[in-house]
């Protein structure tokens, strides 16, 4: 037997040995004054120690009947209703003669009516108070203020008789005594805790043992003579439900690391946008339907947008290239302001376009691949392959004389580097991409193609206003949320994230491959 509490001593983290003997305490707050570590080092280890068997753990709730917010008000002055009577003792008055706020007129009508303490009468239309017989009697019997029996909070189970009464008057009035649960923790030694405990004592009281072995140690050999903490290599490691990245996140870092490899550089964006990044910069019509609120989720507020840059953006939305937007002088600084959850990264790219023309007119080469992978916010649908929040790979690459061919090559790349082998592209429409094509893909499982990314070369009108008009950018945007689907296995995104997800495949689910696998 001593050999096995031997071991069981040595096996104890030095703060737990320190602890144990002091257990009888109970009190955590006096076990960390006695062992001089703090409350919550105490607790930690305490609730370890029960694992162990060596304690038990007690948590204790008691209620308490403590003085409430007009409580402390007015327990060291007179009860709303005393304070009325005194008013009215000499002379009826007018409610605007009554030196009473409305906190304490309100909280001393009903009672002062009800016990028949004052009459009131109406005169010319004023209300009129005046203090009657039985009112008189309640100022000479009330000198003393029952909320002083209250100066400290009561434990509910020792309350007095007059306490009790006390609290039964007050029951009905809000904001004077209240109800409050406090919750105490101690702790116990357990048969087992209290032969380790005494045999700490006994033998151990100033044990001190190596915890860990380093290289220093070795070196210098510091260790010869010591002993170390005892380790039980026998016993079987529970099983934790720890943490692990969210698919969607999962799949995210694997759509940034290819970007990376590829050498893009990350932009970075607010998800709360102003009308003006969001939708004017994209020479987006200011009554274009996306706008409307069925499709965008708008807020309160308004945003701050670069004067000059805003002024350059209007002109070409009233007078255009070939065409324009709108009617001259109608062009609304309100609606470019409004506030609103972004619907698309794009408008990262433009902000980023924007920091980038101010180095170009200073003659730096802003020549460049960069990419942004960001939630964003629309007000449509939910289906398989669409949700209100959802993320969204984006990116462009600024230079001179890039072509569609260009584009089409760098989508191709991306996609079969995920598995994705077979790529045909359609003509599409951008308001701010001339030309525009969607990448499609054939998902076996859903047995259709589907567009996954929508792509194009920014238009002049949308880089005139950057002074970015010699520069080609050929730009896209694709469904990150509805890759990490497809790289998850299932093939609905709503399989993955929102309320129908099963936690226990979140997490029992397999590592996340960098390919989709079986998809052409």
């Amino acid at each position: 037997m001593i050999n096995d509490i031997k071991k069981i001593v040595y096996s104890l983290h030095h703060l737990q040995r320190k602890i144990l003997p002091e257990i009888y305490l109970k009190d955590l707050n006096k076990i960390s004054e006695k062992t001089g570590m703090d409350i919550s080092v105490v607790n930690t280890e305490i609730q370890l120690l029960e694992k162990a068997g060596f304690v038990k753990y007690i948590k204790k709730e008691e209620d308490f009947i403590v003085l409430d917010k007009f409580g402390e008000i007015f327990v060291d002055n007179d009860l709303p209703e005393i304070k009325f009577l005194k008013e009215i003792e000499q002379n009826q008055k007018k409610r605007d003669e009554l030196d009473l706020s409305n906190e304490e007129f309100s909280s001393a009508i009903g009672i002062l009516k009800k016990e028949k303490l004052i009459k009131v009468d109406k005169i010319k239309n004023e209300l009129y108070f005046k203090i009657t017989e039985a009112g008189l009697n309640y100022l000479k019997n009330n000198n003393e203020n029952p909320l002083k029996e209250f100066l400290t909070p009561i434990l509910i189970e020792n309350l007095t008789e007059r306490q009790k009464e006390i609290l039964e008057k007050f029951k009905f009035r809000r904001g004077f005594l209240k109800k409050i649960t406090r919750k105490s923790f101690s702790a116990e030694l357990t048969e087992k805790g209290k032969i380790v405990a005494e045999e700490i004592m006994k033998k151990y009281k100033n044990l001190d043992l190596i915890e860990t072995l380093t290289y220093d140690m070795l070196k210098n050999k510091s260790y010869i003579g010591k002993e170390f903490r005892y380790y039980d290599i026998s016993v079987e490691p529970g099983f934790y439900q720890i943490g692990r990245r969210h698919p969607m996140m999962e799949a995210n870092n694997i759509l940034r690391d290819i970007f990376l490899q590829m050498g893009f550089k990350e932009m970075i964006g607010p998800m709360v946008e102003s009308a003006f990044w969001n939708m004017d910069a994209l020479w987006i019509p200011q009554d274009h339907p996306a706008r409307d609120e069925q499709d965008t989720f708008y807020l309160d507020g308004e945003g701050e947008i670069p004067k000059e840059y805003f002024e350059r953006v209007k002109e070409m939305h009233e007078n255009g290239i070939k065409k324009s937007h709108t009617p001259k002088g109608e062009f609304s600084q309100l609606i470019s302001k409004r506030l609103l959850l972004r619907t698309h990264s794009t408008a990262t790219s433009f902000r980023t376009l924007y920091k980038l023309s101010k180095l170009y007119k200073q003659g730096v080469d802003i020549n460049g691949k960069y990419f942004y992978i960001a939630n964003n916010f629309r007000n449509e649908a939910i289906d398989a392959t669409h949700l209100a929040e959802f993320f969204q790979g984006e990116g462009f690459i600024i230079g001179e004389n890039l072509s569609l061919a260009d584009l089409m090559g760098f989508i191709k790349e991306y996609l079969s580097k995920l598995g994705f082998e077979k790529v045909k592209f359609k003509p599409t429409f951008n308001p701010y991409t001339e030309p525009s094509m969607e990448a499609h893909i054939y998902d076996k499982k859903l047995k259709k193609w589907y567009a996954l990314i929508n792509s194009g070369i920014f238009r002049e009108e949308t880089l005139r206003p950057l002074g970015l008009e010699s520069k080609t950018i050929i730009a896209w945007g694709f469904g990150a949320s509805r890759i990490a689907t497809l790289l998850s296995g299932k093939t609905s995104m709503r399989d993955i994230t929102g309320t129908t997800c099963d936690f226990k495949w979140l997490m029992e689910r397999p590592v996340m491959k960098k390919k989709v696998r079986g998809l052409n």
